[in-house]
């Protein structure tokens, strides 16, 4: 078993640490001021602060993302004011940008959290204590982030929940996971091998894991794929069908799974390489990856990292790679 496969297989169980902690965190955060809420990360922090953002805005809240590089050079520094609660992604807490934040924003502290895997980290000891949220992910083998990624997105989605009040059922993420790592992708993973052009379109709580995805393919098993919103796909993208690529709906029920089953359909006529990774009722046939029925549409997206996350593996063994080997970049990015 790979360190990568190993990393993947504990998902459920760091997940299960997590949610241990999870009236903790919910308790810390809901008296804190949240009417306006920026969240700033790189790579997988940043999906994962995307992830909580469409969470908030959809429940009516200000709430923006934004890579945290990006932030700090081409936002003016007055932008910082518009924010109540800055939420400071990082699993290492050791990033390039993220110290230079804390250079550069030292005075705005008390109004930020530091979600992270790591609270001994120079940056986490530097915030106030009740301001530091711990993911409890545990040791990441590989480079690429698995356990941290999702344990990330709950703790941001637990403590989002604190100022909606609503209850969301975190446990059953853990079953569904689980479920998911027992899905059968050999032949899902064959035909991805043997493309070159891979296109992934989803809508919804579904385009931070395509971005996810996109990363992890490109990190574990050096495969470049391209990812689209549905709605986007139909503005333009679609031509890319006359390629014949090989094209992944990412389809959960929800607002917009009609939407998605159409675009499905209509892709279908088009290309026969035409996959569905759901958990949805589908209109007709064809090549899908199913996962297990039951989650809400705020949650029902995350097993489906699990499914990217066993192709990569498998891929970069099919290639000659060892998965989540860096072999250029690394764990920590400490230039910008």
């Amino acid at each position: 078993m790979t360190d990568f496969l190993k990393d993947i297989s504990e998902q459920p169980t760091a997940l299960s640490h997590l949610l241990e902690h999870a009236s903790e965190i919910k308790a810390r955060s809901s008296t804190c001021s949240h009417e306006s809420v920026l969240f700033l990360g790189m790579g997988a922090s940043y999906y994962a602060g995307l992830y909580a953002t469409l969470y908030l805005r959809s429940r009516g809240f200000r709430a923006e993302c934004h890579e945290l590089s990006e932030f700090l050079w081409y936002d003016a520094e007055a932008v910082i004011e518009h924010y109540d609660r800055i939420i400071l992604i990082s699993q290492s807490g050791k990033t390039a940008e993220l110290v230079r934040f804390f250079e550069q924003f030292r005075s705005k502290l008390d109004r930020c959290f530091l979600v992270t895997n790591n609270i001994d980290s120079p940056t986490a000891a530097e915030m106030p204590e009740e301001n530091v949220f711990p993911i409890f992910a545990g040791h990441e083998r590989a480079m690429g982030s698995s356990k941290s990624f999702l344990n990330t997105i709950t703790a941001l989605l637990l403590i989002a929940s604190s100022w909606t009040k609503e209850k969301l059922d975190f446990n059953a993420v853990v079953d569904h996971v689980g479920a998911a790592l027992k899905t059968d992708t050999r032949q899902f993973t064959a035909e991805m091998n043997i493309k070159d052009d891979v296109v992934l379109a989803g809508r919804g709580y579904c385009l931070p894991i395509l971005r996810m995805a996109q990363l992890t393919l490109a990190e574990i098993a050096k495969k470049n794929v391209s990812w689209y919103s549905g709605a986007g796909f139909r503005h333009g993208a679609m031509e890319l069908l006359v390629s014949s690529p090989m094209v992944t709906f990412l389809i959960v029920e929800g607002k917009t799974l009609e939407l998605m089953l159409r675009l499905r359909e209509d892709a279908m006529q088009f290309t026969e390489s035409v996959w569905a990774i759901t958990n949805a009722d589908l209109h007709s046939g064809g090549r899908r990856v199913t996962l297990k029925k039951g989650l809400p549409e705020e949650l029902s997206a995350l097993p489906a990292m699990v499914i990217f996350q066993l192709i990569s593996n498998q891929l970069a063994l099919d290639n000659g790679y060892v998965p989540g080997h860096g072999e250029i970049a690394s764990k920590v990015t400490t230039k910008e």
